[in-house]
């Protein structure tokens, strides 16, 4: 599945130091090439897993919630479903054709000498088909071709039945309201709205890019913890039997040995906890990544690969400022929203001007006693028809689209005010996380200085106590300081990496 590789791994064998202690060690504080892969994983070092497990990198886990996760798949069809509204109001302005036929058939006592007849009868039937053209300007083109057969029981026809054609060029367009560009609104807010769609997609997938990498890290940790609670318990053990070894010998006391116990066992109540921090943070990012839709995925471990990082990558302020502007959903919204606004100030700027609307007719007609006859004489045009109209409608009184263009235009100064205050907002956002970033960063630092410290300290007590310079309880407390220390250290290079991501997201820009 993308890439990764699910393994049945065995419970590997616990090292004394922690692989994140060493890398971070090595790469940040040393000054060294970060290492490849962890000397061993920590799930495996600490035998937590069950043999079903996931190997999988940061990058794959992002490329594998891109693919599974609900929320991104829903983005990406409300981004199909407005690209269909953009085609129909796109499609208003394509050609139309026409076609129809009736037919009525009409029976009445005769009214007229002229009928010679008793009852009169007549029927008529037509045919029609025509195209018409929806213009960009607001007006309406067409040609129509009709064809009708009268007939009657009249005596003053000469001809019965009677063949008629017609061909006619037609044509509708506001000279003021309705005019121009102003006709195609609803397809430029259409367009405006699938824009609005893609950044809500955009802004998808960069908030679940980060939820994902910020899950990742946050099992890292607790693995990593857990490593660092069982070295813990390892230490405890080994004072438990340096003590034990002194009692036999009489240099220490039985009690030394209770205490001893004491402490081994606050060790392995502490692994307990990590433990079940290891299963919280699994179910987490299982949960991003889409696996739990499949109940056979609820058990498998997830291994993480990747290892974070204490290299600094010359964060620019001014152009981070610039990037999120550009790269930020929420800036890049109202920007189109606005933008939406500027054309609903236009159509009701519209709306305010009077109707006045012209329509022309050009047509040529044929007649005759057959089909054909009817064709020929269409075809010479000597029947021929126009004509023309013009029509004015001005509202009286107090216009109600004049209100209404008002209130569009204080709309649009209030869109342009929350787009500063977002900006501002923008502004301050990537500044603190610029500072969030170094302050990170130099924690790191301090604290894998204290790592080292602390590791030196532990080694003098132990030292101290085979000698019986020491107590079981300053070993202890020299031990947790160390544990501290390297969780202090865990937490830092996690939160330095955390708040990389979290500037990724605001700014765009690639980590």
């Amino acid at each position: 599945m993308m890439g990764t590789t699910c393994t049945r791994r065995r419970p590997a064998g616990r090292s004394v130091w922690s692989p994140l202690v060493v890398s971070v060690l090595a790469a940040g504080l040393l000054g060294l090439p970060p290492g490849g892969p962890l000397a061993a994983t920590a799930g495996a070092e600490t035998g937590l897993f069950e043999p079903d497990s996931l190997e999988i990198s940061l990058p794959q886990a992002v490329e594998m919630a891109r693919e599974l996760n609900p929320g991104i798949r829903s983005a990406g069809v409300a981004t199909r479903i407005q690209s269909r509204a953009v085609a129909a109001e796109g499609a208003r302005f394509g050609r139309q054709v026409t076609a129809d036929v009736s037919y009525a058939d009409e029976r009445a006592p005769s009214i007229s000498a002229l009928e010679n007849v008793q009852m009169a009868t007549s029927s008529v039937y037509t045919a029609g088909v025509g195209l018409a053209q929806e213009l960009a300007s607001g007006g309406r083109i067409g040609v129509r071709f009709t064809n009708s057969r009268y007939s009657s029981n009249a005596a003053y026809r000469t001809i019965d039945p009677v063949y008629q054609s017609g061909l006619a060029l037609e044509l509708s367009q506001p000279l003021l309201r309705g005019r121009g560009e102003v006709n195609r609104t609803a397809l430029h807010l259409a367009q405006n709205e699938l824009s609005i769609a893609e950044i809500a997609l955009d802004e998808e997938g960069r908030d679940l890019t980060a939820s994902v990498s910020a899950a990742y890290w946050d099992l890292y940790f607790a693995l990593e913890n857990l490593a660092v609670q069982r070295q813990l318990e390892d230490g405890a053990r080994r004072v438990l039997e340096t003590v034990r070894a002194r009692a036999e010998m009489g240099a220490d006391p039985r009690a030394a040995i209770l205490q001893a116990e004491v402490g081994a066992a606050r060790r392995e109540a502490d692994i307990v906890a990590a433990e079940g921090q290891v299963r919280q943070a699994e179910d987490e990012l299982r949960s991003l990544l889409g696996l739990d839709q499949d109940p056979a995925h609820w058990t498998t471990r997830l291994v993480p690969t990747s290892v974070p990082r204490l290299e600094d990558s010359g964060r620019d302020l001014n152009a981070g400022v610039e990037a999120a502007l550009e790269a930020s959903p929420a800036y890049r919204r109202a920007e189109v929203q606005t933008q939406s606004l500027d054309l609903q100030v236009a159509l009701a700027r519209d709306q305010t001007r009077p109707e006045v609307n012209l329509s022309a007719r050009l047509g040529l007609t044929g007649i005759g006693a057959s089909y054909g006859d009817n064709m020929e004489v269409l075809g010479e045009g000597d029947g021929r028809s126009w004509g023309g109209s013009l029509a004015l409608v001005v509202p009286l009184g107090k216009d109600p689209e004049t209100e209404r263009h008002q209130q569009r235009l204080l709309e649009k100064e209030r869109s342009q005010i929350d787009l500063e205050r977002l900006r501002l907002g923008i502004v301050q956002q990537v500044r603190e996380q610029y500072r969030l970033v170094e302050i990170n960063r130099r924690q790191s630092e301090v604290a894998g200085l204290s790592v080292r410290l602390a590791e030196q300290n532990v080694a003098e007590e132990e030292q101290r106590l085979a000698l019986g310079l020491s107590t079981v309880r300053e070993v202890l407390d020299a031990q947790d300081e160390l544990a501290e220390s390297r969780v202090s250290l865990l937490r830092a290079v996690v939160d330095y990496n955390r708040a990389r991501i979290e500037w990724t997201r605001l700014t765009g820009e690639s980590d």
